[in-house]
């Protein structure tokens, strides 16, 4: 067992900080410092408690992922506002402090309308910035232990900002290449990092044949410390509450839904046995249509066939996904918890 795969083995489920460290403030000027509660509330959540965080291990998840944007937060040296990495390093400790596994990340930097995108041109214009935001990341957690997982980007895309999958071979390579950069920039860093547990995510977090056969691992000093991920939303009329009006549903459990997932998780098995590497779902849920008993029944699907293929789900949490009130600090659906769980009885 790989130190990655051994790190995942213990956790049954994870769970998604949404909307809060990677919320921006809209209408800030460029290059101005937002303070960090303006932008830790900037999306209607409140901020983060340490008996939040302890309600999540309580619950029975392994594991927090803990998404962070970055842009508001950095000056025009690429230096981050010293308040907002003391309050990332704040949260972080809470997360290890329970005992939990932490993956913390670079979120809507990457993705639509983010300043890094998989080009040529933005490796030119911006690398210089990543390779600093990741080595100053990296120096704040030198000294942390190995439940820290460090997490290059979240759902990059290309420069027409194509989900899923794109056709343009050069993008893939440009998406290759910032693994690289980023690989390097942690290990270069030293202390815990020359050997911590990194997470690569595929283009855009997708997972069509076409975007998982490009993927490319990059080059590592350390053997066995890359998890591998990818996004599921499927399907998205049935998990989101605005979609395709004509797909649009409240139910799920179809004999074709239920061979989607069995499609999907057969994939990423196999994608995670071709690089030699463990995979989770770093983002998967459904919004609540006052249908528990059908989110219930894909939550519990999805988490099962996932475990019977090695791969650890992180549910994400906030709106109409939130399987916790923020402000009570209370589990509210506690019956689709223990289903991500595999508690179900």
């Amino acid at each position: 067992m790989t130190p990655a795969q051994a790190l995942l083995a213990p956790i049954r489920a994870g769970w998604n900080l949404g909307n809060t460290l990677d919320a921006v403030k809209r209408g800030a000027k460029p290059d101005e410092f937002v303070p960090p509660l303006e932008a830790e509330t900037a999306w209607h959540n409140p901020p983060v408690t340490r008996t939040m965080i302890r309600a999540v291990c309580d619950a029975g998840f392994g594991a927090v992922r803990l998404p962070v944007t970055w842009a508001q937060h950095l000056d025009a040296g690429s230096r981050v506002d010293p308040r907002w990495m003391d309050r990332v390093a704040e949260i972080v400790g809470w997360i290890l402090d329970e005992g939990m596994v932490c993956l913390l990340n670079v979120h809507h930097d990457a993705g639509a309308h983010g300043w890094l995108q998989a080009t040529d041109e933005c490796h030119a214009a911006f690398g210089a910035r990543f390779d600093s935001l990741w080595r100053q990341i990296a120096e704040c957690f030198a000294d942390t232990g190995e439940k820290l997982v460090f997490e290059a980007f979240n759902e990059m895309l290309d420069g027409q900002e194509h989900w899923t999958q794109t056709d343009d071979d050069a993008a893939y390579a440009a998406h290759n290449r910032w693994h690289q950069r980023f690989v390097d920039a942690v290990r270069s860093s030293g202390g815990q990092n020359a050997s911590r547990i990194l997470s690569l995510q595929t283009y855009s977090g997708g997972h069509s044949t076409r975007t998982l056969s490009a993927f490319q691992m990059p080059e590592d000093t350390v053997p066995g410390r890359i998890i591998l991920q990818v996004h599921n939303y499927d399907p998205q009329g049935f998990c989101w509450l605005k979609s395709d009006e004509r797909l649009l549903r409240d139910t799920w459990g179809t004999d074709a839904d239920y061979r989607q997932i069995d499609s999907l998780m057969g994939d990423l098995a196999a994608f995670a046995e071709k690089h030699r590497a463990p995979m989770i779902v770093s983002e998967f849920g459904s919004e609540d249509k006052q249908n528990t008993p059908e989110r219930l029944r894909h939550a519990a699907y999805f988490t099962d066939r996932a475990r019977a293929a090695g791969i650890v789900c992180f549910w994400w949490d906030c709106g109409h996904f939130a399987l916790f009130d923020r402000h009570t600090e209370k589990l509210i659906h506690p019956e689709i918890a223990s289903a991500l769980l595999g508690n179900q009885k």
